[in-house]
């Protein structure tokens, strides 16, 4: 009986926490791939995050900034407000220039697991995170902390840097 006790005494104090979600939920707690839960685990790692206003045509969309880069974190394959990914994108005007050179992109990709493209008239660099089937704060934490290790690195490959 006391053992019994004991299990359900445990169980209920780590099931607690679950029932909170969000924030408060601890780092290796896997959350739903939901817009509010990417939200709030970005928080979590310390990044003051911006939800853009939801559009019927358009994926849920949340911005932040470090390092000087504005990092655009939209998601994809939503059904029922669960999505199946999670991506990080940045950018880099050069709409002055004549051409981009795609050779730095090109090299870029041959390297790195990070994606570069040129799209009119700028530089961007994506990454993407699988969230469908849930995350960890502790995942996309190191996923943003490696993505701008990348942005800072490409950002130094682009012509005039």
């Amino acid at each position: 009986m006391t053992r019994t006790l004991l299990a359900a005494t445990l169980l209920l104090s780590l099931a607690a926490p679950a029932v909170a979600g969000g924030a408060a939920a601890p780092v290796t707690q896997v959350q739903p791939g939901t817009p509010a839960a990417v939200m709030a685990a970005l928080k979590a790692a310390g990044y003051k995050v911006t939800m853009e206003p939801a559009q019927a045509d358009r994926d849920p969309t949340m911005t932040f900034t470090s390092g000087g880069h504005e990092v655009q974190v939209w998601l994809s394959g939503c059904k029922s407000g669960v999505c199946s990914r999670a991506t990080a994108s940045t950018s880099w005007d050069y709409s002055d220039a004549e051409d981009l050179d795609l050779d730095v992109v090109n090299e870029w990709n041959s390297t790195y697991y990070t994606q570069a493209y040129a799209y009119e008239g700028s530089y961007y660099l994506d990454s993407t995170l699988a969230i469908r089937g849930g995350f960890t704060q502790a995942t996309v934490k190191a996923w943003i902390a490696e993505y701008l290790e990348d942005a800072s690195a490409f950002e130094e490959e682009l012509p005039g840097a």
